[in-house]
């Protein structure tokens, strides 16, 4: 009896390899590290790491800004080569 299930997501390709090496150094797998992580927040009840919530100063300031004027990236590594142009 098979005990995984499989799944399909959608991932940043950048972010997939740099991942994929960095589990290579612990030998793990990618589904190695996922399944982990799903363990984790299992077990925790949430996820095993802090995010934290902008404050109201800083929510107050992103409306007050004019999103057309701003610059999208679609990865770091697109902005961090604006940045050094």
């Amino acid at each position: 009896m098979n005990t995984r299930r499989q799944t399909s997501i959608k991932v940043d390709p950048i972010a997939w390899d740099a991942a994929k090496n960095i589990f290579k150094e612990y030998n793990l797998t990618v589904s190695d590290a996922i399944n982990i992580f799903l363990n984790r927040v299992r077990i925790e009840g949430g996820l095993p790491f802090k995010i934290k919530v902008p404050s109201k100063g800083l929510r107050k300031v992103m409306k007050e800004v004019d999103t057309n004027d701003l610059v999208r990236y679609d990865s770091t590594e697109e902005m961090m080569h604006d940045l050094k142009s």
